[in-house]
């Protein structure tokens, strides 16, 4: 199957992919508390977005295909896609400047303020 995107964003899916099975496995199959609270510790470690991982957990009926699992988490890829265009466009860069232009100047508490 063929990836789209950096390698980088390849190892973050296959980490998702392995922990979303881990916890397939240790929350439904096994039920085993301690072992689940321990891989959910993990995602938030890896600061891996909840609802991906939720929507792997749910959204998939069979957790060793890859393609169904790739299915499901396609739409989530797009997204952040979609929004890394949106912030690094001209008018998104605009918006910033504009925000920092806009903000009031700081001055010490002693200096006295210029007139206009």
């Amino acid at each position: 199957m063929a990836f789209e995107g950096s390698f980088s964003e390849f190892k973050e899916r296959q980490l998702v992919f392995q922990l979303a099975r881990q916890l397939v496995e240790a929350q439904f199959i096994r039920a085993d508390r301690h072992r689940t609270e321990r891989l959910w510790q993990e995602v938030a470690a890896e600061g891996m977005d909840t609802d991906r991982v939720i929507a792997l957990l749910y959204g998939v009926s069979d957790h060793d295909d890859d393609a169904a699992m790739e299915a499901v988490d396609r739409p989530y890829r797009d997204q952040c896609r979609r929004r890394a265009r949106r912030q690094h466009s001209p008018l998104a860069r605009l918006a910033t400047f504009v925000r920092r232009s806009a903000a009031p100047a700081r001055h010490s508490a002693g200096a006295p303020l210029a007139a206009i």
